[in-house]
Order: structure tokens, then C-alpha cells, then sequence
């Protein structure tokens, strides 16, 4: 065993033995999810800026920037399936300087960036996969188009945009299709779907 699977292997085991006291202290409210998203973090708007014109509209140039905004949490954000029982929620801040979160936590982000850029209909999906397994990833429409956003996969930006019901069709993760939404959330509303 190297050194580095000696480290994973007692944070595993650290995490473990923790695991109820850092769930508890990361339990969040229903508001407190909502606010994750809202886009007004500092950072949020930090990114922001650093890819939108002065002059930007979001009717015009809502797409080119969204697909800059898209392509940078894809290359600068480390997307990690990490099997442990701990709940956490990162913040942008945490996000942007470890450059790793799970599926939930980029989506959130990537919702938070959406939001910031004017897209009030951004929202975060937790959806269950044929597989039993739960993947997030963020929806919106703009003008006709239904467009679904998962950085946790290097695909390209238009890779899933168009009609609604043919975008969610060839939608998978890992090869799993979705098998139904559990949640959705934006800064506005928040929304379980029970069977």
C-alpha cells in the first residue's frame, strides 16, 4: 500500500467514525438550500464578471456567456463520485479554491452562476437513475429551448439542448437513464416529488 491509499484509507476510516457529527452540523434548512443558489455570492459574482461584457444582455447574450460559464466549471471544477456517509454542502468559495465537489455541490454551483447571470428558471435536479442511484444536475429553458446542464460529465455544452421530452430521452449518467426526479430547487422554490 503507497502512501497516498494509507491517507485515503484513514480519512475513510476518520470520516466514518465522525460521519453523525458532520452530518449533523451540515443539516441545512429548506431556505438555507434555497440561498445556496441564489447568485449573489461574492465569488458567484466574481466568475461572473470575468465572463460577461459590461454591456451584457441577457436576451442576447445570455447562451455565449453560459456556455463560457459552463465550459470553465467543467475544466476548473474536479467532479468526484465519493461514496461516503457524510452530507456536506461547499460553498462557492470552497468550491472555487479545492476545485472538487461532488455532483450536488456543481450544481449548485453551476445553478448559483445561472442564477447570477439572470436565469431565474436555472434549477437544481436530484434525479434517481435506472440504477437506483441519485445524480444532480441543473435545467432551464431559454427562448424554445430546454436545455439540461451536467458538468460532472466532459460533454460538450450543446450536447443536451432542445425539445424537452427528446433532451430528457437521451439524457444518461454513467449509461443510467433517468428514471424520475426526486427534487428541484432554485432560489425561489423547492420541490420533493413523492411517489
Amino acid at each position: 500500500m503507497d502512501e497516498l491509499e494509507k491517507e485515503v484509507k484513514l480519512c475513510r476510516y476518520l470520516l466514518g467514525k465522525y460521519a453523525d457529527i458532520i452530518n449533523e452540523h451540515e443539516r441545512r434548512t429548506i431556505r438555507e438550500i434555497k440561498e445556496l443558489v441564489d447568485g449573489t455570492d461574492l465569488s458567484i459574482q466574481s466568475i461572473i464578471n470575468d465572463f460577461k461584457d459590461p454591456s451584457y444582455s441577457f436576451q442576447e447574450d445570455y447562451l455565449s456567456v453560459l456556455k463560457k460559464v459552463f465550459e470553465y466549471v467543467q475544466k476548473e471544477i474536479n467532479f468526484v463520485d465519493a461514496d461516503l456517509n457524510v452530507n456536506y454542502w461547499f460553498s462557492p468559495k470552497e468550491i472555487i479554491e479545492a476545485k472538487v465537489a461532488d455532483d450536488e455541490d456543481i450544481a449548485i454551483f453551476l445553478c448559483a452562476l445561472m442564477k447570477g447571470l439572470g436565469d431565474s428558471r436555472a434549477e437544481v435536479i436530484i434525479a434517481e437513475l435506472d440504477d437506483l442511484k441519485t445524480h444532480a444536475f441543473v435545467i432551464t429553458e431559454f427562448k424554445e429551448d430546454f436545455i439540461l446542464l451536467d458538468p460532472a460529465q466532459k460533454k460538450p455544452f450543446e450536447t443536451f439542448i432542445g425539445k424537452k421530452q427528446e433532451v430528457l430521452r437521451n439524457y444518461s449518467f454513467k449509461e443510467q437513464k433517468i428514471k424520475r426526479f426526486l427534487y428541484r430547487f432554485n432560489s425561489e422554490k423547492y420541490e420533493q416529488f413523492l411517489e
